[in-house]
């Protein structure tokens, strides 16, 4: 075999180095959506300290750059593990930074983007906006030392060219996932819905309720002053939204929301997603602690919000109740229980109490996020763990994997005949990173095809 054609096999992680203004991120970012992988923007992982003294012209010491490298390996760890294709902009300017991040030389291959001072230089004074400050360029080239082993790819032609030259030589092709993205540039979208025409689903950490069209073109409906859950409709076609941290669910008249439910004395954390039956009952979940705070799991209830608002608990010692779905005949409600890997069905009564909880389907090492049924009565399970997702027959059968671009966190079908399964992703789900990196997108994968 040759070296190309091994390269072509093993190949995981990319990682773009070069001084400040060398087209990491633009080269990087279009390598990746060519090929279908994900795109990570190193910077993005500095401390606020180190993005504090670039921002004031002072150059980083090798002590700065230990805590950013220290976490860029465990990135690269990560998609190892996963098997998950990556391209990583990082600027990997001396030889000993670069050996710290070659995880698996096997796997992990660099390419080199060389330039001149005064190219380089001038690029950097028509860049507007940035924290690195171009008075620094000169401290990036003292450090600079060039590498005599990797791809070299001088910086003096387009982007597109570049990205042609980088695929060439390494014989890199695309990845296996089939899904497309319609919309990128979130922040963390959940809790897709589909609805006249359109995917409805919360940008949650941008604070706001999204739609979007099978032609990308998109619209936010309204923004909250609180993370946004799980949404739905009256039977009246009001929407409702749940407001996680203040555990309410709210309810939009005249473009404003209102308070609909206070779950705040029911509910142990912070809501979570919510499904709404065709009655208008909302069964919301919750975390049941601290997740993100590093406490201790604990259980935590479903709740019931009737017609009329009044809200009680229909189930408790769930771990991590998460995403809902209700078989047509609305005679059997399935939760996915995130950290217990199960999903949980039960029977719903006339009056929308729960009764005989039974275990639907083990799932092993997957942690179930967003779900939806699918017309044979199998479960899209969204598994992000896993970088996967799931469709799952009663019983536990894996009757499908899917290959997302991004870490999948919710799923529904949709399309004008049900045809396409949308799929919601990111790449991480930290309050502070999911701000910064802005790389949650909506996918697409059309049925057709699998």
């Amino acid at each position: 075999m040759s070296r190309l054609a091994l390269i072509r096999v093993i190949t995981v992680v990319i990682i773009v180095m070069g001084v400040s203004g060398s087209g990491k991120t633009t080269v990087g970012k279009l390598l990746a959506r060519q090929l279908g992988w994900q795109f990570i923007e190193g910077d993005d992982y500095h401390p606020a300290e180190n993005m504090a003294k670039m921002s004031a012209a002072i150059p980083l010491d090798d002590e700065d750059r230990q805590p950013w490298l220290d976490k860029l390996s465990q990135v690269i760890d990560q998609h190892l593990q996963r098997d998950q294709h990556a391209v990583l902009s990082c600027s990997a300017l001396k030889r000993q930074y670069r050996d710290k991040l070659l995880r698996d030389p096997k796997r992990v291959h660099l390419v080199y983007l060389q330039g001149s001072y005064d190219l380089i230089l001038e690029r950097l004074k028509q860049r507007i906006g940035h924290f690195m400050k171009y008075e620094l360029l000169q401290s990036q080239f003292d450090v600079l030392e060039q590498p005599d082993d990797t791809l070299t790819i001088p910086v003096d032609q387009s982007p597109e060219a570049i990205v042609a030259n980088i695929t060439e030589q390494l014989g890199l092709v695309s990845s296996s996932h089939s899904t497309q993205i319609l919309l990128d540039g979130l922040m963390f979208p959940e809790a897709p819905r589909w609805r006249d025409g359109w995917l409805w689903f919360t940008d949650q950490h941008a604070r706001r309720v999204v739609r979007v069209n099978p032609q990308g073109e998109n619209e936010t409906l309204v923004t909250l002053d609180d993370l946004p859950g799980g949404l739905g409709w009256l039977p009246d076609g009001r929407l409702v939204v749940v407001s996680m941290t203040k555990r309410q669910v709210l309810v939009l008249k005249n473009a404003t929301l209102h308070t609909y439910a206070d779950l705040s004395t029911l509910a142990s954390f912070h809501c979570n997603d919510m499904l709404v039956d065709q009655q208008g009952r909302c069964y919301v979940g919750n975390f049941g602690y601290d997740l993100h705070g590093g406490d201790a799991q604990r259980p935590a209830e479903l709740i019931l919000v009737e017609s009329d608002g009044h809200a009680r608990i229909v189930a408790d010692d769930l771990i991590f109740p998460n995403g809902c779905a209700l078989t047509p005949d609305g005679g059997t409600l399935l939760v996915a229980e995130t950290f217990a890997s199960r999903i949980t069905a039960f029977n719903v009564k006339p009056d929308g109490s729960l009764s005989h909880r039974r275990i639907w389907a083990k799932l092993g090492d997957a942690y179930p996020d967003g779900i939806c049924l699918d017309p044979a009565g199998n479960l899209w399970i969204a598994a992000p763990n896993l970088s996967k997702l799931l469709l799952v027959r009663e019983g536990g059968e894996i009757l499908r994997t899917v290959k997302s671009l991004g870490d999948p966190y919710a799923c529904m079908l949709g399309g004008n005949k049900d045809n396409i399964l949308f799929i919601t992703s990111s790449e991480t789900d930290d309050p502070a990173q999911v701000r910064q990196q802005q790389s949650g997108r909506i996918e697409g994968l059309a049925l057709s095809i699998l």
